[in-house]
């Protein structure tokens, strides 16, 4: 019976900060072609650390990822007092898995000036103590994005003047 009641009305409804986020994650680039655009950010995310672990340049694609500790000494604190008082071991957050995802779709070409409008995206996974992927989270730090596209900035235009 479940599965014949259909799809929720607002299943497909923009969260009234989908708008605000996609301008923070959002750049427009001029004057540079979509091979310098993915090469300059396949260079910065391993930079960063992130491994490439997908590249599709016909669509604009880069995905990267790194995996890192997530144990945070309050939970394993909460945890012991837990264990304490109730003689059960919840799971606590383990490692994550940090994904970084980009694309560069054209917005407009106007004598031959390229205008490419850059996505970048950064999703958080964690896994607790029993291996199980506990949350996946969108990372929603202002900073972020423009620490990245900051450095992407200054990387198009040191390669526009060699």
């Amino acid at each position: 019976m479940a599965g014949c009641s259909g799809i929720p009305e607002d299943a497909f409804r923009l969260s009234p900060s989908s708008l605000k986020d996609r301008e923070m994650q959002t750049r427009i680039y001029e004057d540079v072609s979509e091979a310098q655009i993915l090469s300059t950010s396949v260079a910065i995310i391993q930079d960063l650390g992130a491994q490439i672990v997908e590249s599709e340049s016909a669509l604009g694609l880069i995905v990267g990822h790194k995996k890192r500790d997530a144990t945070s000494p309050s939970q394993v604190a909460g945890a012991a007092l837990s264990f304490m008082l109730t003689g059960i071991v919840p799971s606590i957050d383990k490692e994550q898995k940090i994904k970084i995802s980009l694309v560069a779709s054209p917005v407009s070409s106007v004598e031959d000036n390229e205008r490419w409008k850059v996505r970048l995206t950064i999703q958080r996974l964690v896994w607790n103590t029993r291996n199980q992927l506990d949350r996946v989270e969108g990372v929603k730090s202002p900073e972020v994005y423009q620490a990245f596209f900051n450095k992407l900035d200054k990387a198009l235009f040191l390669e526009k003047q060699l």
